[in-house]
């Protein structure tokens, strides 16, 4: 057991620096490719943060441990927008929601749409397809991923269309800046994210075996391990980025990066569905991941809340939202262990 728990925590080390790494370079590539902040936050820098989700449950589902990659992903979801609060915390200028682009609102509605489609896929028999090697389901979910990243991309445009220009001006400013980076930069950009990536992939199945003998060894079950203790040592990448986004003042890259996360953490479900060689793979997970996929809503229809109602009302450090959002995440941890005994 104590090996299992050294195993885990060295993973999750490494995790934290390889996904640093990450991060870091994807920026650095963004910003070679032209891509915008809203870009870098809602569609480019979650496949950085989430690639240590994404190895994990592809390692969850070759040693036949389907509830330990939900647990993984719905788990990842429910814990990223606990993460919110963090950047409440670390922005320290009153409440965060008020400060916040209303347009995060519409990508927290459509990770809201793919939660509950993969919530549905749990829920309902969706017939396997394609040989039997994918589920209806699975393939619902690269519909509706596909069809919220043009939704975003449009709403992107429309957002950039309608900035002053003072911000334009600083805009240019920033461009100008990051134009006289050298091609060598770019190439070593490039070079540490490779790394980085390998590192994960290795770290990443050192984790996913340790979470799963500590799963069976301590009894508390694949459930409640994926979606708590897997799902947060996967979720650090996102602590790191969206707190150093915020001590940079850079508030709608990090909140925007939580949502991000969470429309590819249900993606994933349809890539490790194709690996998953029993069938269809979410008619194969208990339905014991509804309360995490119910929880996972209910907090993201609270920071929708926060971003709609734009209040200034605090407790302490944190906003009044922020706290609801704790307060609810405790609560499903709290029942999740409470299931993991029966």
């Amino acid at each position: 057991m104590i090996t299992a728990w050294m195993q885990f925590i060295g993973g999750a080390l490494l995790v934290i620096a390889a996904g640093t790494t990450l991060t870091k370079n994807a920026e650095t590539l963004a910003k070679k490719f032209g891509l915008g902040a809203g870009w870098a936050g809602l569609l480019i820098l979650p496949v950085a943060t989430s690639l240590p989700e994404l190895v994990s449950c592809v390692r969850a589902v070759l040693i036949d441990a389907p509830d330990l990659a939900a647990g993984n992903l719905f788990g990842s979801s429910l814990f990223n927008i606990l993460i919110i609060a963090l950047v409440d915390l670390m922005q320290g200028k009153g409440a965060l929601f008020y400060r916040l682009r209303e347009g995060h609102a519409i990508a927290a509605s459509l990770s809201i749409i793919l939660i509950a489609l993969a919530g549905l896929g749990v829920l309902l028999p969706f017939p396997a397809i394609l040989g039997g090697r994918i589920g209806l389901d699975a393939i619902m979910l690269i519909g509706a991923y596909i069809a919220s990243a043009k939704l975003l991309t449009a709403c992107e445009k429309r957002s950039l269309a309608q900035i002053n220009i003072e911000f334009k001006n600083q805009q240019v400013k920033e461009e100008n800046n990051e134009s006289s980076l050298s091609e060598t930069v770019y190439k070593k950009a490039l070079l540490y994210f490779g790394i980085a990536g390998i590192v994960i992939l290795f770290a990443g199945t050192y984790l996913t075996d340790a979470a799963d003998v500590i799963a069976l060894e301590t009894g508390l079950g694949r459930t409640f391990v994926g979606s708590i203790f897997l799902a947060i040592a996967t979720s650090l990448p996102e602590v790191v980025t969206t707190s150093t986004a915020a001590r940079q003042g850079k508030l709608d890259m990090a909140v925007g990066n939580i949502f991000g996360a969470n429309m590819y953490n249900m993606f994933f479900f349809a890539v490790i569905d194709l690996i998953y060689l029993p069938g269809a793979l979410l008619n194969k997970i208990s339905t014991d991941h509804l309360l995490t996929v119910m929880m996972a809503i209910i907090l993201t229809a609270l920071a929708i809340t926060g971003i709609v109602n734009r209040s200034r009302k605090a407790i302490g450090l944190f906003g009044f939202d922020s706290f609801a959002i704790i307060f609810s995440y405790l609560a499903a941890v709290a029942v999740l262990f409470f299931l993991g005994q029966l």
